[in-house]
């Protein structure tokens, strides 16, 4: 009976605690919510939409619509990417990094060509990242 009792004493001991911590996951700072090869603009710019006035006009675009809430504009800042017009489809962006400093956002952003084989019509990719900040972003 001691035995037993010793032998559950040692399995609950072994088992009630744990050498490895959980990981701590954090949230990125980013989404991007959207991406068409054929809505955006014929020349490439960036736009920083912070204020409510600009986050209305973005509402107005149905495909946009799905993908943010009227409430979105209190918390966060978005970045409407044009990437100008492109000899052929596939083109893309990557969101290299999104770094938080004290007074800003730093938000690297890299255009990503096609490999392999695309469609071969003119296209004006655009994109929309939600930075999920209400500081100021400057973008590399």
């Amino acid at each position: 009976m001691i035995k037993k009792i010793a032998i559950l004493f040692v399995l609950f001991l072994l088992f009630s605690c744990s050498s490895t911590k959980k990981p701590i996951i954090s949230e990125p700072m980013y989404d991007v919510l959207f991406g068409n090869e054929y809505g955006g603009a014929s020349f490439q710019f960036y736009e920083i939409i912070s204020t409510e006035d600009e986050f209305n006009i973005l509402l107005t675009d149905e495909m946009i619509q799905p993908y943010v809430k009227k409430a979105d504009i209190e918390t966060c800042n978005f970045i409407l990417v044009n990437m100008g017009e492109k000899p052929s489809g596939g083109y893309t962006i990557e969101v290299k990094k999104v770094e938080e400093l004290s007074d800003k956002i730093i938000v690297t952003i890299k255009e990503v060509a096609p490999t392999g084989m695309a469609t071969m019509a003119m296209t004006k990719p655009c994109y929309v990242i939600k930075i999920k900040s209400k500081k100021p972003i400057e973008i590399k």
